[in-house]
């Protein structure tokens, strides 16, 4: 056995000294794997981090790209609808105007037609004031306005008594349609 001179001047067993550093060694690689698993689950620690975050970057990416185009979409939906309910507010308020100009244009026709009676009358045309008197029939029996009924109802009575006394007498018949007249001017100007 060989002996091994120590620093206090004694010698210790060559093996001695060899199972001191072989145990020496062991500590330190006993110590070794502990960091080395340390180490490998921080890296793996790192790798799931990693992966994570990538994972999350990308759905986000994902679904920005599925949002976005549905987002805009959305809005020129919600703009397209705002615009199409102000045209609807206005195609509204042109059908009540149109209603109207029809209206006072049926009036203007009867009015016209009940002139066209009038100097048929004055002229004591007989073929004259039947024709006329059918045209100022048809005329008043396509005049409907809405909400006045009752009016319509009045003017088709004032036009009976034009009709029933036109042939035997133009006078009053000429009366009786100044009256119908009056009413349909009337009438006209209440529509507004």
């Amino acid at each position: 056995m060989e002996h091994k001179e120590n620093g206090s001047g004694g010698q210790e067993p060559l093996d001695d000294i060899g199972k001191a550093g072989s145990g020496g060694e062991k500590k330190e690689n006993a110590s070794q794997p502990s960091t080395k698993k340390k180490k490998g689950g921080s890296v793996l620690m790192q790798k799931i981090g990693l992966s994570l975050v990538s994972l999350l970057i990308g759905a986000l990416a994902a679904s920005l790209v599925l949002y976005l185009p549905t987002d805009s979409k959305l809005r020129e939906a919600q703009s397209e609808l705002e615009r199409l309910t102000g045209i609807e507010e206005q195609y509204a308020e042109l059908q009540a105007e149109h209603s109207l100009f029809r209206s006072q244009s049926s009036i203007y026709k009867t009015i016209s037609s009940l002139s066209m009676l009038e100097s048929a009358l004055l002229s004591a045309d007989a073929t004259r004031i039947n024709q006329q008197l059918r045209y100022v029939e048809d005329d008043l029996d396509r005049l409907e306005v809405e909400g006045f009924d009752e009016i319509q109802q009045r003017m088709m009575s004032q036009f009976s008594k034009v009709k029933s006394s036109a042939r035997s007498t133009p006078q009053a018949a000429l009366n009786e349609l100044r009256v119908l007249l009056n009413d349909l001017l009337l009438f006209s100007d209440n529509l507004y």
